[in-house]
């Protein structure tokens, strides 16, 4: 009975520890499962959330993308004239200017309120009924906006237009400024925002027609599911809410989650679709674990945070890659940049900032010529030159667009700044020399001080070194420019100049002076010079150095020049037809004339209608022009051809003139100014070394065949040295300054008489 007890006593115990571990099994794995359930709800949560800001990073990606447009769209308004001129003016402003009209731009155009469009390619169109268009109602308080995509007939490629509201001097509407950019180079972005091999990235209007798609045959159109449970996610209703998320298919047939979000500046829709699967792991995680043990529960959910954890992490990353750090370079995005800037003036508003920003010279030139995979290993390496530099003075760095950089640094001092940037840009040059692909960095600098603060902003500093960097001339020595007020000026200044010179034209303020060429052996007059002066109505009295490089930039020079070659030929002309004196005259090619077809056709039919000999015009080169010894050749032997003789003009002051002379058939050589004004001391005469210099020049150009005329003869001693040289001719103000017609003819006249005596 005792031993039944203990059994039973026994059994009982074990019954109980039994149901009792049950139990704590059972509630363990209910807990367990809950915290998996909780844990995975989390887990979708962050993954739902990091998508979302991965859409944020990729939206301002866009937005980026279309202010650089609208920025480069600004660049060729001007204020000053759209408000007054007429729409023929604003035409011929669009057609000068369309050299800075920017790459992605197929047209540029300007449409009044009768909707007539004026194009840079000087088309007249009219566009009446085009959407696109907005009235001034429908800007609203609006800087710029952004179309649909547009099929045009004038276009093989779809495109869509971006346009800035113009408004007259009482600021009421006066019309748009528009520019049509071919869709296909939205592509660039879409290499950008790209999120893996599983994933898709698109783009609709608002009409949910297509501007990125993975596949170039869904551009322009609207895409409707092929599976019927998804047919109603279409694209154009995707396109008409502001943001969600939609479980479709993509073209290829494959279920997904469509993360999309309005993109507010534009009006587009940013979508990022990701294979469904991926989520459905999550699933099937949680129902594997149901029948499970506790043990394998446990490991399943330290599995499944584990997972979670890597997830969210993978995205996190990923998207902190893509809108934090630049990709190629690993620097800092700009947007992450100017956030981190600003931070650094509120907590440190008494000290002073030095920003750079950092390009290369022609790099658009190196993208084409080497393509983009050498052009991204020009960037790394350039990336990592600027780094260095940045970290040795405690700055922070980031990468803009294409081959933009941004540097801001702690400083004390701006003297001693500009000291050590100096020092460290010598050593970037000397670095970027042993690269197998040449380039030439070049630097634009600012610099804000405690009293400007909070007045002056990041973008403030941004747009100061932009403009800084581009003044800085084709001169490879000089690689940055230090942004003040005195800049500022100077380009109003030159702004102003670009705007008068086309009145200036029309209303002949531009005149010609003619300087002398005296021939060393008897002191005769043999030829004369002739120079453009300006007498501006407005601006007053304006000397070469001042419009000539400006009229080099902009392509003007070319219209001037043919303006000069006209009042020399009729010169020529009158004084023959009135049986005076008259000696040849020379004439400059600026170096814009780099097509000699084009050239020479209307040189010469402008020519023949004088009548005067070719032997009276002389035809200057320049040795430093942007055209090629073969183009330069070519000109100089249609010259020939013809019967003018050329000189090349400024010799010596290039970098490869020895080498020229062998394949360039001139038949002056002009040496300089600077040969005479470098070599002359405070007496007045010339150094040793230099008047050996010189002699040997003129000594191998007679074994060439070639005349000699030094510029700059200013003293006695110099055209003393210069005709024991054997030197031909000469000109400068020893002899006489440039004069204007009625003076010259005099000079001439008097000359002439006493060679007579």
């Amino acid at each position: 009975m005792d031993l039944k007890k203990r059994i039973s006593q026994k059994k009982a115990e074990f019954i109980s520890m039994f149901s009792v571990g049950l139990i704590i099994i059972s509630l363990v794995f209910v807990l367990t499962s809950k915290v998996m359930s909780r844990s995975l709800r989390d887990a979708e949560e962050r993954y739902t959330q990091r998508r979302e800001e991965t859409l944020d990073g990729y939206t301002y990606a866009i937005r980026f993308y279309l202010e650089n447009h609208k920025t480069s769209l600004m660049s060729l308004y001007d204020e000053n004239m759209f408000r007054t001129a007429t729409s023929s003016e604003i035409q011929k402003w669009l057609v000068q200017n369309k050299d800075l009209v920017h790459d992605d731009f197929y047209t540029v155009f300007y449409v009044d309120t009768n909707k007539t469009g004026f194009f840079s390619n000087g088309n007249i169109l009219g566009l009446s009924g085009r959407k696109y268009l907005l009235s001034p109602e429908e800007f609203g308080s609006s800087t710029y906006f952004v179309s649909d995509i547009i099929e045009t007939p004038f276009c093989e490629n779809p495109v869509f237009v971006v346009e800035i509201p113009i408004f007259d001097k009482d600021r009421k509407f006066k019309g748009t400024l528009c520019a049509a950019i071919i869709v296909d180079t939205l592509k660039k972005i879409a290499d950008i925002i790209k999120i893996g091999s599983n994933s898709s990235v698109y783009v609709m209007d608002r009409t949910g027609k297509f501007l990125i798609h993975p596949k170039s045959e869904y551009i322009g159109k609207i895409f409707v599911p092929k599976t019927e449970k998804y047919k109603s996610i279409t694209s154009n209703v995707t396109a008409s809410s502001d943001s969600g998320i939609d479980e479709t298919e993509n073209e290829n047939g494959i279920p997904v989650d469509l993360f999309h979000k309005k993109i507010d500046e534009c009006g587009w829709t940013l979508g990022v679709a990701f294979p469904k699967e991926q989520r459905t792991k999550l699933y099937r995680q949680q129902n594997l674990t149901k029948g499970l043990t506790l043990v394998i529960s446990t490991a399943a959910l330290l599995t499944l945070l584990l997972i979670e954890e890597l997830v969210s992490r993978y995205f996190y990353s990923r998207h902190m890659i893509e809108s934090i750090y630049d990709p190629l370079t690993m620097l800092w995005t700009r947007e992450r940049f100017e956030r981190k800037a600003s931070d650094f003036f509120k907590k440190m508003p008494n000290d002073c900032f030095m920003l750079i920003e950092a390009d290369i010279r022609g790099f658009k030139f190196i993208n084409q010529n080497y393509g983009e995979e050498k052009a991204d290993e020009i960037i790394l390496f350039y990336s990592k030159l600027l780094d260095k530099m940045t970290k040795k003075h405690h700055g922070i760095i980031a990468r803009g667009y294409a081959d933009h950089f941004y540097s801001l640094m702690k400083v004390d001092k701006a003297k001693h700044a500009i000291r050590d940037f100096k020092e460290s840009v010598e050593k970037i040059c000397a670095e970027v020399k042993s690269f197998q692909i040449p380039f030439f960095p070049k630097f634009g600098i600012t610099f804000l001080r405690p009293s400007e603060k909070p007045l002056v902003t990041i973008k403030d500093l941004i747009g100061q070194a932009s403009f800084a960097k581009s003044t800085v001339k084709d001169n490879l020595l000089v690689p940055f420019s230090i942004y003040n007020s005195r800049l500022l000026d100077k380009s109003n200044q030159e702004h102003l100049i670009e705007t008068k010179m086309e009145s200036a034209l029309l209303g002949s303020e531009f005149y010609v002076m003619y300087q002398p060429k005296i021939r060393l052996s008897d002191d005769k007059i043999v030829g004369a010079e002739a120079l453009v002066r300006w007498e501006s109505k407005d601006l007053g009295t304006l000397t070469p150095d001042t419009f000539i490089p400006i009229f080099e930039k902009n392509g003007f020079i070319t219209k001037l020049d043919f303006y000069v070659y006209e009042r020399v030929f009729e010169f020529i002309h009158m004084q023959l037809a009135e049986g005076k004196n008259i000696v040849p005259i020379s004439v400059n090619m600026s170096r814009n004339h780099n097509k000699p077809e084009k050239f020479m056709h209307d040189f010469m039919k402008l020519f023949r209608k004088f009548d005067i000999s070719p032997k009276l015009v002389q035809v200057e080169i320049l040795e430093r022009s942007v055209m090629d010894n073969n183009t330069l050749c070519e000109i100089t032997d249609r010259l020939h051809e013809e019967g003018f003789t050329v000189a090349m003009d400024d010799f010596g002051s290039g970098e490869s003139s020895l080498n020229m002379l062998t394949k360039i058939p001139v038949d002056v050589l002009k040496f300089d100014r600077d040969f005479l004004r470098l070599s002359t001391g405070s007496n007045g005469n010339l150094d040793k070394k230099s008047a050996g210099f010189i002699k040997s020049l003129i000594n191998m150009s007679k074994e060439l065949e070639k005349e000699t005329i030094f510029e700059g003869v200013e003293t006695e001693s110099q055209r003393d040295f210069l005709r024991d040289a054997e030197c031909d001719q000469v000109q400068g103000f020893f002899y006489s300054k440039p004069l204007d017609e009625l003076a010259f003819v005099e000079f001439l006249e008097k000359k002439t008489a006493k060679g007579r005596k």
